[in-house]
């Protein structure tokens, strides 16, 4: 690996102001979730330094704040970490920043901050209260959902723009129209919905029963159809990802995605730990690995990375993955060889192929989608339709 091949990779710089997280949900990866240290302003102007002085940032990088819970640091900490962010950035514009949050702590503070910064915010939200609370509760056991909808309803009342992301597991899959009904009417109007991953050894995911991948198909085409039909409708992710893929001037002749691809994504821990490919690896541990980590800031520099045991080690075998995705798999142009954490907890090893992540989040997808896409072009217009002011048919 180059470092001309690296130039300009990084969509995304994660950032980890605190492990520490609010909550105890039942599906959680992180380890660390009970640390409450908070990221150095230090920490975070090294490293936009870092990406910036190896010339790594893409044109539309943008800076994601996530980890455990990001609210649970105060927004003045954000206000002055922006702002060093700013001034880190001038030669490429203002960095646009984006807070993944359980939207519990959801102030008019923090709208203000929102505002202020024009952060993108992401809201986990599992549907009504009794698939969410089911697996979302506080440390104690309590249910989150009511405070949740109290912090959408903030984001609202301030016009503050938000998606949601909703974690699909197996109690999900039979209620696809009520949980569409559900954001219709909560007015969220954008939503991404997760699988319920394996990313950490001896993990488990209640999709890995038997049928929950035919149940998976039946439930994004009802939801799909779902969406489309309501008013107004409801943007699913996945289904516009998926259109973006297609429409892409290089579709068919793309290597590899952003978790795969060395620096596509760059993760920093609390502790000011470099990690690169699916940002899930930083902080997880596994038998064949001493370490995910691939520098620390601020000494890091990207010579040292490329030439490291960690980096070359992990990229040797994810690239090894990404060739036996590419010669055995027909959905390779729509997912080019899959998310490495997927591969090494479910399957193993990096240097591996299918996994139920890629079953369920690429090749289900694929086929609702596309299976959406032919019915309605085959589908008759409305005469209606075909009539405007000028006569011209549309």
């Amino acid at each position: 690996m180059s470092r001309d091949a690296c130039r300009h990779a990084t969509g995304l710089l994660i950032l980890q102001p605190t492990p520490f997280c609010n909550i105890s949900c039942d599906y959680c990866y992180l380890p660390h979730r009970n640390d409450r240290r908070v990221m150095p302003i230090d920490t975070v102007r090294a490293a936009v330094d870092f990406v910036l002085r190896e010339d790594l940032n893409a044109p539309d990088m943008t800076v994601v704040w996530h980890a455990g819970e990001p609210l649970v640091v105060a927004a003045d900490w954000y206000r002055e970490a922006f702002r060093v962010v700013d001034q880190m950035s001038p030669a490429v514009g203002r960095l646009p920043h984006a807070i993944q949050t359980n939207g519990m702590l959801i102030t008019e503070e923090w709208c203000d901050l929102f505002l202020e910064f024009g952060v993108r915010i992401g809201v986990s939200l599992d549907g009504p209260a009794s698939l969410h609370d089911a697996r979302r509760k506080t440390r104690s056991g309590a249910p989150t959902h009511a405070r949740v909808m109290r912090g959408i309803d903030m984001l609202q009342k301030r016009n503050v723009p938000f998606h949601v992301i909703c974690v699909v597991g197996a109690a999900s899959l039979p209620r696809a129209g009520e949980l569409i009904d559900f954001f219709r009417l909560s007015g969220v109007t954008d939503v991404g919905f997760n699988i319920e991953e394996i990313e950490q050894s001896g993990g488990r995911s209640t999709l890995q029963r038997a049928g929950c991948e035919r149940a998976f198909r039946g439930f994004l085409a009802e939801a799909v159809a779902a969406a489309c039909e309501a008013t107004p409708p409801v943007v699913i992710r996945e289904q516009q990802e998926l259109m973006a893929c297609l429409e892409h001037p290089a579709f068919g002749r793309m290597s590899g995605n952003s978790q795969n691809a060395p620096f596509g994504i760059i993760t920093v821990s609390v502790a000011g730990e470099l990690f690169t490919f699916s940002p899930e690896l930083a902080g997880l541990t596994h038998r064949d690995y001493d370490t995910f980590a691939i520098g620390r800031l601020p000494d890091a520099t990207l010579d040292a990375i490329l030439a490291g045991e960690p980096f070359r080690r992990m990229w040797t075998d994810i690239e090894a993955g990404i060739r036996q995705c590419r010669g055995s798999c027909d959905y390779f142009d729509l997912c080019l060889g899959g998310a490495p954490v997927n591969k090494l907890f479910e399957n193993g090893f990096f240097a591996s192929g299918e996994t139920m992540f890629c079953r369920l989040a690429h090749k289900a997808v694929s086929d609702v989608v596309l299976a959406d896409l032919e019915r309605r072009l085959k589908a008759p217009v409305p005469a209606k339709e075909l009539m405007t002011s000028d006569f011209k048919v549309i």
